[in-house]
């Protein structure tokens, strides 16, 4: 697996602007590691490199919500009523 530098020497992204060298650098690294990846195993491996950036920076875990076999999101219902608040 090619690292992030190994990407920013690629030619095409030493073409691009130094503002978007790194970003383009980090994509074309994600897209590589994740090919052929299915829908839950991508979302595992950006969980698990979420994880790893917030243990590095020493912060809390992040809390994730699954919403797996909930069919689609129900919008929420909010009352509004004319004139001033009581």
């Amino acid at each position: 697996m090619k690292t992030i530098e190994e990407y920013m020497n690629d030619p095409d992204i030493q073409a691009m602007p130094e503002y978007l060298r790194e970003i383009h650098a980090a994509r074309r690294l994600i897209q590589d590691e994740t090919v052929g990846m299915s829908a839950e195993e991508e979302a595992e491996y950006h969980r698990k490199k979420t994880d790893e950036l917030f243990v590095s920076l020493g912060l809390p875990q992040p809390q994730y919500v699954d919403f797996s076999g909930q069919g689609h999101l129900e919008p929420h219902e909010t009352t509004l009523s004319a004139g001033k608040p009581a």
